[in-house]
């Protein structure tokens, strides 16, 4: 079987390039005859280490910022990217974008001028804004209505695909939730480091892109109220600087509060780095939030990663983080609002046995995940697909 995959990273620094990663090396074990070959995203981010060396990967598809280029430059870079793929499309027996709209457009239109089905993968924000955008809804609509299947990786965003889109656009037998998945085993190993700024420390840790529905100012100021009777607890941020608006209003927030000297804004980190911060946290919080502009988190296999290191969650509410995290089991899922956040907090940082607890069930949960399994349910999409 030979499959194209359109995806917009590799990288260890994003959800979608460490979801594109471990689904094919998955279904690449799983299938050995699998022929993978794989379009990139202009200005893409650092290609992970664990991209086997086989894979026949190329840059040709347009930027990450496609959905919102002028009319007078979507449609050139929605021919040119249309044009780049069509030749690898023939060579494939599927397509499979694991980029969202409009990149899954591309994927499709190439994959109908070649005669071969079209997949897709729907993460979050970008499966459901197009729909609800005035310029896009038609074509994301006419999008849907033709892919063979489309895979969710949550309940959450298939339910908010399903408030949006018509009766007829994507019949339910089309849509799949495939929840992400972890291999626990990668987190287990202590990782040689030498010392780190966050050695020795008693902190809390977030993990995601500096932007809105990361809902980081509402996880900054629950810390922020709970380290008031706590003044050895520091807080600490994995992602990158990506929204200066944003990163300014988080600033304001910490000085408010005082607590300059206890919050830490690492930017972007090594993947080894990322697994120390986690497997030392206290406690791993992740609050999303549905944005000023409709955004909303699809899933965060963070949380998958954060149960893997044995840390237990927090996460909210109204996002895919029900998905990740089991209430009361291996950690809180919280309103979306500060209040709650910080009530919840309180009581992972201060009940005694509570986070022990919640990071054993977390750590067993993770163990039971398998993106083999994830694998088996996507190959049998192919299969259909490909009848």
């Amino acid at each position: 079987m030979r499959v194209l995959y359109l995806t917009d990273s590799l990288s260890d620094l994003d959800g979608v390039g460490r979801y594109a990663i471990r689904l094919i090396s998955a279904l690449e074990a799983l299938e050995p005859g699998l022929e993978v070959e794989i379009l990139l995203a202009r200005k893409h981010r650092p290609t992970s280490s664990q991209v086997p060396a086989h894979w026949k990967v190329s840059v040709g598809l347009p930027p990450d910022y496609f959905f919102y280029m002028a009319a007078s430059r979507f449609w050139p870079s929605l021919a040119l990217g249309v044009a780049k793929t069509f030749g690898p499309a023939r060579r494939a027996d599927l397509v499979h974008a694991i980029k969202d709209y409009p990149h899954n457009l591309v994927a499709l239109l190439a994959a109908r001028l070649a005669g071969k089905p079209c997949v897709a993968t729907a993460h979050g924000t970008y499966s459901v804004q197009p729909l609800l955008d005035p310029r896009h809804a038609k074509l994301s609509r006419w999008t849907y209505r033709r892919l063979a299947a489309v895979i969710s990786v949550s309940r959450y965003t298939a339910k908010r695909l399903d408030e949006e889109l018509r009766d007829g656009e994507l019949p339910r037998e089309r849509l799949h939730v495939i929840p992400n998945a972890v291999d626990a085993s990668h987190y287990v190993a202590r990782r040689e480091l030498g010392a780190k700024p966050w050695h020795g420390l008693e902190y809390t840790l977030a993990i995601g892109e500096l932007k809105e529905r990361k809902g980081h100012h509402v996880s900054l100021e629950a810390f922020a109220r709970v380290a008031q009777h706590r003044p050895a607890l520091h807080h600490f941020l994995i992602g990158k600087h990506s929204d200066p608006d944003y990163k300014r209003e988080l600033e304001a927030l910490i000085a408010r509060y005082g607590v300059g000297e206890r919050v830490h804004l690492l930017g972007n980190v090594s993947e080894d780095e990322k697994i120390d911060l986690l497997q030392r946290a206290r406690a791993f919080v992740h609050t999303p939030v549905t944005s000023k502009d409709g955004g909303f988190e699809g899933f965060g296999i963070v949380y998958l990663e954060a149960a893997a290191c044995g840390v237990p969650c927090l996460g909210t509410r109204d996002s895919g983080a029900e998905d990740a995290v089991a209430d009361g089991v291996n950690g809180y899922l919280a309103e979306p609002n500060v209040d709650a956040v910080e009530r919840a907090l309180e009581r992972l940082v201060t009940e005694p046995g509570l986070a022990e607890r919640f990071g054993a069930a977390g750590r067993a949960h993770a163990e039971r995940s398998s993106w083999r399994d994830n694998a088996e349910r996507v190959l049998q999409i192919y299969r259909n697909a490909l009848q």
